[in-house]
């Protein structure tokens, strides 16, 4: 089936004009490259429909491909709309592809697998290299294919340890260690489906890279939540934004009276004390893995005072020292208040002391920095970290207890959930953002600052100077995301998306006069940002990214002080999709941008995955490292590489 495309005027409109949207229920919109809620991970996608390109057969190897035949797969029906001169352009990839599997590169040994075949992605959309993205040519030009949500979002459903991949390139020798991701990858249970990304059972993914070869193996985190799902056929416990299939009015009235245990850490991996491996997420408890075996060992035991305060609930990614070691993060705890008749919203600042007890399973005691107490609690995903302070923003974004309590009362009485995070939360621009700069040991508020009010997700960067200023640098919207229930995302009905990034903002904080201006760095649509963790707290020169480029997902390399982009130009933007790039610093270099950019790409047309490894200098491909093939990797959160 041929999709509706865009005439050249709507993709001119979207690139270049403001203009309102709605989407399926969502509120309307002004354009400062918008962006979704896919979620917490934080970077505002693009999905234009696929569009019928000249094609060649599917038997024909991607010149990024390992030669195999795709004809298994469905092609799409494409008829009069075939181009014949796409004969000359298959030759050519054939050729180039040829070439290409001439360079030397290991062969994966047969993996170890738990499960099905994952489903496949649709058949070849184009096989001419692509590698810039020209607006002004139209839907017929290179302003082609956006993402394929529909085959994205499929649940994963097998597990492999596979020893020898097959390397294109040369990864640099001092490039030892495993890239560690973790990642929603199942999304269903019987006939039920859960109605948000972030609800979807975790699952760990390491590439393991050491001087025998590359070594990739995924495992699902073993997880009470995901027991008691597979157990029941069907969703069985409270996640995030999904409810428990119960038939039974009395059956679902009880349930609310049961706690939620909060086990799904898919989103964010970090370490404790530089060795114990934890993975958590937006309502989830910490939980402790093995990183050689990858084995889950269960809930971190937190022995201290922030327990007794009941559950913590939307961590900010955990931010470590780059010195110290020091684990840093904060949460919102909804505590009992006596006095109050209610529930006392709290913000808790923490940290894990690097020299508590390394070993797994031992209890983990907490350093309260500090409690914030607050009318309008609203989500943190990141913090700014430097030599002397914390740098937390308050969007105003407040949790919105009538619409949980009315997602809950229509669950209650038909047993159906609707909610999702868009729902939790309500938009209120009059109370502008606070930011507050908080003393790392004494947990003193040394500034409050105001500013116009804006939407996050990730902190770039933030660093001192001098005795009295503080700079943040991070991706800002004018807006928070539209929100979209999963389901429709992942029946493809995502026609109306239109996608970007943020905009880089500089926040100066003048801790003695309490002045805060800002700089801006508009329309780069930029974010997933990632810096060389040796300049973490310190003035930083370039980071590194995801940027829309009209409509694909680009690596790039961002310049603060000339606001130059560098894209990786080998990136053939007609199938080719980078996700969460982890940048690797090369030792003993003073360099700021030496060192590598690994990032996982899914090839939209096949469906296989491979991570590239990209000169972080010149944003040129070093090495291509290829998972099995047939091999599913849904939309992952964040990752971090963990040297060996």
């Amino acid at each position: 089936m041929i999709r509706r495309v865009p005439t050249l005027q709507e993709t001119i409109d979207c690139t270049f004009r403001p203009k309102p949207f709605n989407t399926n229920g969502g509120f309307h919109r002004r354009r400062q490259c918008p962006p979704h809620t896919m979620a917490m991970t934080g970077f505002a996608l693009k999905q234009e429909a696929f569009v019928a390109l000249p094609q060649a057969p599917t038997s024909a190897p991607h010149p990024r491909g390992s030669g195999s035949s795709f004809a298994h797969q469905t092609t799409p029906a494409v008829g009069d709309h075939v181009d014949r001169a796409a004969c000359a352009a298959v030759s050519a990839a054939v050729a180039w592809g040829a070439r290409r599997k001439s360079r030397v590169a290991r062969r994966a040994c047969q993996p170890e697998r738990r499960g099905t075949e994952p489903v496949t992605a649709r058949a070849a959309v184009t096989d001419r290299l692509v590698t810039s993205v020209d607006p002004s040519l139209g839907p017929q030009g290179t302003y082609q294919v956006g993402i394929d949500f529909k085959n994205w979002l499929q649940s994963a459903n097998e597990e492999l340890k596979v020893d020898g991949l097959r390397v294109d390139g040369h990864l640099p020798a001092w490039l030892r260690g495993s890239l560690v991701h973790a990642g929603p990858a199942k999304f269903e249970f019987g006939n039920d489906e859960f109605v948000d990304w972030v609800d979807g059972q975790a699952m760990l993914y390491r590439l393991k890279i050491s001087e025998e070869g590359c070594q990739y193996q995924n495992r699902w985190l073993d997880t009470w939540n995901h027991r008691m799902h597979r157990e029941a056929g069907r969703i069985a416990v409270r996640e995030t934004c999904s409810r428990p299939s119960l038939q039974n009015f009395w059956e679902r009235f009880m349930y609310l009276f049961s706690p939620p245990n909060n086990e799904n850490g898919n989103l964010h991996i970090s370490q404790i004390a530089n060795s114990r491996c934890v993975s958590m997420s937006v309502g989830s408890a910490c939980l402790e893995f093995d990183l050689e075996t990858m084995d889950t060992f269960g809930k971190v035991p937190f022995d201290d005072e922030l327990v007794e305060g009941g559950p913590l609930i939307f961590h900010a990614e955990p931010h470590v020292d780059k010195t110290t070691g020091e684990w840093v993060t904060c949460a919102i705890q909804l505590r009992i208040s006596p006095e109050d008749m209610g529930l006392k919203p709290e913000y808790v600042v923490f940290s894990v002391e690097p020299d508590c007890s390394k070993e797994v399973g031992a209890p983990v005691k907490r350093r309260l920095i500090r409690r914030i107490a607050t009318e309008y609690p609203s989500p943190v995903h990141t913090i700014g970290l430097t030599e002397k302070y914390i740098v937390m923003i308050q969007i105003p974004y407040p949790l919105n207890w009538d619409g949980m309590m009315n997602a809950e009362a229509k669950w209650l009485m038909n047993g159906v959930y609707e909610g999702n995070l868009n729902d939790y939360n309500t938009w209120q621009p009059e109370r502008g953002t606070t930011i507050r700069v908080i003393n790392r040991e004494t947990g003193e508020e040394t500034g409050i600052f105001q500013a116009d009010p804006f939407f996050f997700f990730h902190v770039i960067n933030s660093f001192e100077e001098g005795e009295e200023l503080v700079h943040l640098d991070v991706v800002c919207y004018n807006e928070p995301p539209v929100g979209f229930p999963l389901r429709q995302a992942r029946s493809g009905d995502v026609e109306d998306w239109r996608g970007g990034g943020g905009e880089v903002r500089r926040f100066t904080m003048n801790l003695r006069t309490g002045e805060c201006t800002c700089s801006g760095w508009p329309e780069n649509c930029f974010d997933e940002p990632k810096i060389n963790p040796k300049v973490d707290g310190m003035r930083q020169r370039f980071s590194w990214g995801v940027i829309d480029d009209n409509g694909m997902l680009r690596l790039t390399k961002q310049d603060h002080e000339t606001h130059e982009v560098f894209k990786w130009e080998g990136q053939d933007v007609s199938r080719e999709l980078p996700w969460q790039p982890v940048f690797v610093a090369e030792p003993y270099s003073d360099q700021e941008d030496a060192g590598v950019l690994m990032s996982f790409v899914r090839d939209q047309v096949s469906g296989n995955s491979s991570c590239i490894v990209l000169d972080a200098a010149t944003m040129t491909e070093k090495a291509r490292i290829h998972f099995p093939e047939g091999h599913h990797i849904p939309l992952h959160g964040h990752g971090t590489f963990i040297k060996a």
